[in-house]
């Protein structure tokens, strides 16, 4: 039963920051999450934005391209995970073109909990999320 009432609250509540320089991916990701019933997200089109709006805002979970220009996704989390407390135990999930197998293992060393190659579906997605959170899928 406790765990039935976690399940519910946990959609409408999570914040997330999409971090992609491509803005229709941006907004491809964010319809995804629409669709799982994640409303609440912030959107970064570089890695210098994504640290502004994690130092504003509390972000629970964090969708991140590879291949920008300036900091890649990589980058982006070593700097992450070397900065502040906060910003060191939010989920993150990869969600990229890049499938070379260092980009992979990269991600999996800096502790990246999930990896979505695009193009992703909405099922995909809140299979990922869950995962990153530690909680079983629920049935659809």
């Amino acid at each position: 039963m406790n765990e039935n009432i976690h399940k519910q609250v946990i959609w409408d509540s999570i914040v997330c920051l999409i971090v992609d320089d491509d803005k229709f991916s941006r907004t491809f990701v964010k319809t995804a999450l629409y669709q799982i019933g994640i409303k609440n997200t912030k959107e970064a089109g570089n890695a210098e934005e994504a640290v502004e709006l994690l130092h504003n805002f509390k972000i629970d979970v964090i969708l991140l391209d590879q291949q920008m220009p300036g900091k890649t996704g990589i980058d982006f989390v070593k700097e992450l995970r070397s900065a502040g407390e906060n910003a060191k135990n939010i989920p993150i999930i990869m969600i990229t073109v890049d499938t070379k197998e260092k980009t992979v293992l990269d991600a999996k060393e800096l502790g990246i909990q999930e990896y979505l190659v695009k193009p992703i579906s909405p099922l995909a997605l809140k299979k990922r999320i869950c995962t990153a959170f530690g909680l079983k899928q629920e049935r659809v």
